[in-house]
């Protein structure tokens, strides 16, 4: 609410019963005869129901003349959202912990997780492959979705292998008929395409006929590593043995894909390297958010004229009727 004309009017509020108690100090005191006598239980005189109208009605009047408005703010926002697929590799080879405690898969899907969080406006959507890709979650903003597929991958339920192709492949089907501003692919993986039907690089050629964007990421490190094998003992215990191989990547090949598609190649071997190729991703790839906002104001003086003009009205015919005879 505000006050469009001359707000110090209803300064002039209590000037008025400021007034009404000068005028009556400086009025000659007069008695009628005979004297009234008031009834049981009387507490205000006609007269003072009087002066209390004509004060009521006043004010009325001053705020409806300090013009009364109420205001509505409509804001008109434009989102240019963003299309992004998440491609993770869940391989065997996901299992080893070459940078840092923990395996290559959970340090992926903490990172992965706290990335889907920081987005806003975006549709999000989640492929997994070893052998052979699976989509888990669609473009969606529901990411409470896209976390709990994220959360329950496991290693071992799809065939083994590394089909790089595959699994690029399916995400771009997934964002081929998106009409979003941007669409975005981020590919992890930590080995080289060894099986799969379509080729890693003919899918980086459809990616960039359809304008779409890949960001892929070569995680681990190469040369001789250790791939941890659990077993259940005896006794209920967890018991783990190491098997060592030798570690293949194909950076060249996800360095294409990259350049191709307008995108970025990262190779992370430091678990906090990670971390950091995502927020410069998330810093790349930001959703444009316009708001445009109008503020329109409504005429209220319309009640508080009405009601003082009432006010006064009343005063005035009871004065000259029904307090006149009272007296």
């Amino acid at each position: 609410m505000r006050f469009e004309s001359w707000p110090i009017l209803l300064a002039l509020i209590p000037l008025v019963l400021l007034f009404r108690r000068w005028v009556s100090r400086n009025t000659p005191a007069a008695m009628a005869f005979p004297i009234p006598v008031a009834a049981a239980g009387a507490t205000r005189s006609p007269v003072a129901r009087s002066v209390l109208l004509r004060i009521a009605g006043i004010a009325l009047l001053l705020v409806a003349l300090a013009r009364p408005q109420q205001s509505f703010t409509r804001t008109d926002r434009s989102v240019g959202g963003i299309d992004i697929m998440m491609v993770m590799d869940v391989s065997a080879s996901m299992n080893i912990e070459d940078l840092g405690e923990r395996s290559r898969l959970e340090i992926a899907k903490g990172t992965m997780e706290s990335f889907i969080q920081g987005r806003e406006n975006d549709r999000i959507g989640f492929v997994a492959f070893s052998g052979e890709p699976l989509t888990l979650a669609p473009p969606t903003l529901d990411y409470g979705l896209v976390l709990r597929s994220l959360r329950d991958v496991k290693i071992g339920v799809l065939k083994d292998g590394t089909a790089i192709g595959d699994g690029l492949s399916l995400a771009i089907n997934r964002l081929r008929g998106s009409t979003a501003k941007s669409r975005v692919i981020i590919l992890l993986t930590d080995g080289d395409n060894n099986v799969g039907q379509v080729d890693p690089g003919t899918a980086g050629d459809l990616a960039a006929g359809y304008g779409i964007r890949v960001y892929t990421i070569a995680i681990g490190r190469e040369g001789r590593v250790r791939l941890p094998i659990r077993t259940q003992g005896v006794f209920g215990n967890t018991i783990t043995t190491y098997q060592y191989f030798d570690n293949a990547l194909n950076p060249e090949l996800l360095k294409k894909i990259a350049q191709l598609t307008r995108g970025k190649f990262y190779r992370v071997t430091e678990e906090s390297a990670l971390s950091s190729v995502f927020r410069e991703i998330d810093g790349l790839e930001k959703t444009i958010v316009r708001s445009r906002s109008d503020v329109r104001h409504e005429e209220r003086f319309s009640k508080p004229l009405l009601a003082g003009l009432a006010l006064l009205l009343l005063e005035l015919a009871l004065s000259r009727l029904h307090w006149r005879f009272a007296l």
